[in-house]
């Protein structure tokens, strides 16, 4: 994992799908990840596995929609606190 810092905002590199699951992994499963990239369970597990190779598109297809989705949920809020 590496540490890119753009003014205030801190973001985390990591090298492989396996590394960002493991650092995703309190939060979000492989097969969670799959349906927030509109993506085949079975396909985000291989590429998880190493079995496949993930296309540069893919990746940047992943990072696009965990963007989205981080986003989204700084929008939900519990009421009454």
């Amino acid at each position: 994992m590496s540490k890119l810092n753009n003014n205030t905002k801190t973001f985390h590199q990591y090298e492989t799908l396996s590394d960002l699951l493991e650092a995703l992994s309190p939060y979000i499963s492989a097969r969670a990840l799959a349906r927030i990239c509109d993506m085949s369970e079975s396909q985000m597990l291989q590429y998880k596995a190493g079995i496949k190779k993930i296309s540069s598109k893919n990746i940047v297809r992943i990072n696009e929609k965990l963007r989205t989705f981080a986003a989204e949920l700084s929008e939900f809020t519990l009421k009454g606190a």
